[in-house]
């Protein structure tokens, strides 16, 4: 048995097992987008055009909650990979 993210760790480039045993992909954090559309919404709100800026501001704040979302998933699926053994003789995960 050993850990999974140091069997990944030690095999070399060019390994088929390598793309196999990988970590999960990355989600990037993006709430400056979010933000930025609820400033926006905020502004357009300011200026006179209500249903505009309602629509901006609750877009971002949709993208925000789903992007969050997202980065908790990936959160918890590089804790589960962390977490996880190999067994080198049946290659079953555990």
């Amino acid at each position: 048995m050993e850990k999974l993210s140091h069997y990944w760790e030690a095999l070399p480039a060019e390994s088929p097992q390598r793309a196999r045993y990988a970590p999960p992909s990355e989600v990037p954090s993006q709430i400056w987008i979010a933000l930025l559309a609820i400033a926006a919404g905020i502004a357009f709100m300011a200026t006179g055009s209500v249903p505009l800026g309602l629509l901006v501001a609750v877009g971002g704040m949709g993208f925000g909650a789903f992007n969050y979302a997202g980065v908790q998933r990936y959160q918890a699926a590089l804790a589960d990979w962390n977490a996880a053994r190999l067994c080198l003789a049946c290659t079953g995960q555990f």
